[in-house]
């Protein structure tokens, strides 16, 4: 028995370049990718989601030191539109073509707005009270959720450890998020979980064919729009520049917001909804230390268990034993 994870970063830039203006053999040559080794192989470890996994568990942290000086909706709406933006450029300049886009933008739409604009939201509503490493620990249930949701929505497999896993990640949430948190905190965190699960499975079904940049971009205008319709109508939107906030807003419009989310739509394009994620087991320990080196965050006995709980919990979920 092995560990089977896949893609590695050569597979998945062979690709994303076959899939660009400067794609097909002509890509391959430019780049030094070639053949169709790639497809049978794995040439280095499992780089990708680990990357989108670190990308993720960081923007917690980055999120908490910014709403220190911003409303949590308006950081949400300005962070979505200028990634939307940004998003928007990127696909224009690398002259990718919107027709996958066409008939499948109201469900790109849709699962953005769940995925980004739901998730996020109440996300950083809750950071205001709450602790970064629970609210991440929250969401590294999402891949648990989704793989389960997943046998049922689109007849995904799901095997007896999977299950162990299940409860183990479930367990490990019950275990870390502090007792003392209001059913309001709870409400959002559970509703940020929803968007992330629900948005997955539904970009899954209805739009799993759009290759990554494009159906990030669209994500992230349906994303924006729902986060502006709640700042306008759920807060007094208010903002203070600083150095601080602007920092927290650049690393995560452009690494987790843009290049996470375009790692995210490929993984959950090559490998389905219940694969998406397959680095999610590191969030919540890198999410603890990351706090704990930037904002001084301190857990409990009760909340590190169920950091190692969640952690065992979520690799059992993607553990795919292959005979050696």
């Amino acid at each position: 028995m092995r560990w089977a994870w896949e893609p590695d970063l050569i597979c998945a830039a062979r690709r994303l370049f076959r899939q660009s203006a400067k794609g097909g053999a002509a890509g391959n040559r430019l780049y030094g990718i070639r053949g169709p080794s790639c497809e049978r192989r794995t040439l280095l470890p499992a780089t990708l989601p680990f990357v989108f996994a670190i990308l993720w568990a960081s923007s917690y942290a980055a999120a908490k030191t910014g709403l220190a000086d911003i409303s949590p909706y308006a950081f949400v709406a300005l962070r979505l539109s200028i990634a939307a933006a940004a998003a928007i450029v990127v696909v224009l300049v690398l002259k990718r073509p919107w027709g996958p886009v066409h008939r499948r933008w109201p469900h790109l739409l849709i699962g953005g707005a769940l995925v980004h604009g739901l998730a996020l939201s109440t996300a950083h509503a809750a950071l205001v009270s709450v602790a970064a490493t629970p609210t991440a620990l929250v969401h590294a249930f999402h891949p648990i959720l989704t793989a389960a949701l997943g046998v049922l929505v689109l007849g995904e497999t799901f095997r007896w450890w999977q299950w162990l896993g299940f409860a183990l990640g479930l367990a490990g949430v019950v275990l870390g998020v502090p007792h003392d948190a209001d059913y309001g905190i709870m409400a959002l965190l559970a509703l940020s979980l929803f968007g992330l699960s629900g948005g997955t499975l539904y970009l899954k079904k209805f739009a799993a064919d759009v290759p990554p940049f494009e159906a990030t971009a669209v994500q992230l205008i349906g994303g924006a729009l729902l986060a502006i319709a709640l700042a306008a109508f759920l807060e007094t939107p208010h903002v203070h520049w600083t150095p601080s906030l602007i920092a927290a807003m650049t690393w995560n419009v452009l690494f987790m917001s843009i290049g996470g989310m375009a790692i995210y739509n490929f993984m959950m394009d090559r490998y389905g909804a219940a694969k998406a994620a397959s680095g999610f087991f590191v969030v919540p320990g890198a999410s603890a230390l990351i706090a704990w080196a930037l904002l001084d965050e301190h857990l409990k006995p009760a909340a590190l268990i169920g950091l190692a709980a969640a952690t065992l919990g979520v690799a059992l979920v993607w553990w795919k034993p292959r005979a050696i």
